[in-house]
């Protein structure tokens, strides 16, 4: 068997051990034997922990982590930056925008209605980048600069971070829910919000993966690109309209998670290569691997109460970065 193929099993395993796991620990830990037991109904306080509670956050976390990578991976491959990621073009900004807006209405409605909202938010900006980096681009070319899709995304995500900001002043009472969003996390989320964004989640994902043969052509140039007959346009929009689709579900749901889109694709790439055809798969599970692991860490580490996922992705996200971009300054100071 393949080196590669045997890395993304070890991660499936890893990723089924680390959620058996977290179904077990919490507040209140479950037993072996016990877990074994509410499969079967016989302990109902269990079955209810483990089905209404735990289940439908680590299926979340599975969700909210596959697609960040994802999403991560594809853009990188796009803009050809190791460092790109959803926030990048404003995804994540513009969900939080989404949310806020949802907890600044006059009346209240059901949380889970924080989902849709921020989702249709966060599709509808990445549209306006897209847009605007066309408009900024040259008369006669075929497709979008690379640079100028970046530019354009800063720009919107500096406007929509003020705009946050505004509202997060002004938003009195409301403050605490509309920070503890922002941080990022999975406490409350259940069944309806899986549920809301699963199709699209397994639709963006089943899709990256077959789009893998135009990714690796697109790693290798433009002008490579184009010679080798890829429709640079079609695939600029095709990239685009995944990795959005892709990084707006798993923002709707979690709100905004820093470095997931941005180390877990890289650390695939180190492990397993640069060939989409496997990083791909493998950034896919890493992603929900991490995910999983930071929302239970966010569980136990001051139960019974719990901190933000976002808290924990950080922390731990925010070293790796620093050794990735070190990692990557030797490599060039080698080939110098």
């Amino acid at each position: 068997m393949e080196f590669r193929i045997k890395i993304i099993i070890l991660i499936f395993i890893s990723l089924i051990f680390s959620i058996f796991v977290s179904l077990i620990l919490g507040s209140i830990n479950i037993s072996f034997s016990d877990f074994f037991y509410a499969l079967f109904k016989e302990n109902e306080v269990n079955h209810k922990i483990i089905f209404d509670i735990r289940l439908p956050r680590v299926l979340n976390a599975i969700l909210v982590g596959a697609s960040l990578s994802c999403s991560g991976l594809i853009l990188q491959s796009l803009l050809k930056n190791n460092l790109a990621e959803p926030g990048l073009l404003g995804i994540s900004a513009s969900a939080g925008l989404g949310a806020i807006c949802i907890f600044l209405l006059p009346f209240s409605i059901p949380f889970y209605f924080i989902t849709p909202v921020s989702f249709i938010f966060a599709l509808v900006v990445t549209y306006v980048v897209y847009f605007v980096a066309k408009g900024l681009n040259y008369k006669y070319t075929n497709f979008i600069s690379s640079n100028k899709i970046i530019l354009a995304g800063i720009a919107i995500n500096a406007l929509l971070s003020s705009i946050n900001g505004f509202l997060l002043l002004i938003s009195g009472n409301n403050a605490s829910q509309i920070l503890f969003w922002l941080s990022g996390g999975l406490s409350g989320r259940g069944w309806n919000e899986f549920l809301m964004t699963f199709i699209f989640v397994i639709i963006g994902i089943i899709s990256s993966l077959i789009f893998s043969k135009e990714l690796n052509i697109l790693g290798l140039g433009d002008e490579l690109a184009l010679s080798l007959g890829l429709n640079l346009k079609v695939t600029q929009r095709i990239a685009i309209i995944l990795a959005s689709f892709l990084a707006a579900s798993a923002v709707s749901v979690a709100g905004i998670l820093s470095f997931i889109g941005l180390i877990i694709p890289n650390l695939s790439k180190i492990i397993i290569g640069y060939d989409y055809k496997y990083s791909m798969p493998c950034t896919i599970l890493l992603g929900a691997l991490f995910m999983v692991v930071a929302d239970t860490i966010s569980r136990l580490i001051i139960a019974p109460a719990e901190i933000p996922a976002g808290i924990i992705v950080s922390f731990f996200g925010a070293p790796v970065f620093i050794w990735l971009l070190v990692k990557q300054n030797s490599y060039r100071n080698e080939t110098l």
